[in-house]
């Protein structure tokens, strides 16, 4: 497989981008005025984002490739495409009834979003 000239440029700049603002967000540990400044809220919304973000190139990514092998093993494109997004609904309502059989084992206990006092002994 080769790679052509053109993107290679804007992938390594990318690459290096992503890279670079790692490293940023990484070094904000080291100055403790930044560190006071983050709020619980704004560290979770941030973490939502970031996952919700993931989550989402992961599901394009895979998702163009099932609708990719559904057309081949069916031959008709909006066959496939039809048969993707029913996978992964499907896989959508399957979580739900395995988080409600989880729930009901455990005694429908729900978990606690209170915050966590210091609990050193």
């Amino acid at each position: 497989m080769t790679a052509v000239e053109g993107n290679v440029g804007l992938a390594l700049g990318v690459v290096c981008a992503a890279g670079a603002a790692t490293a940023v967000g990484a070094s904000v540990v080291f100055f403790p005025k930044l560190v006071a400044m983050a709020s619980r809220r704004v560290l979770a919304g941030s973490l939502g984002l970031s996952a919700g973000v993931m989550t989402y190139v992961s599901f394009a990514e895979i998702f163009v490739k099932s609708v990719g092998e559904f057309t081949v093993a069916i031959g008709d494109e909006d066959l496939g495409y039809i048969y993707a997004t029913l996978s992964f609904f499907g896989g959508v309502v399957l979580m739900l009834i395995l988080d409600l059989i989880t729930w009901l084992i455990s005694g429908k206990k729900g978990h606690s979003h209170e915050p966590v006092e210091n609990q050193s002994s």
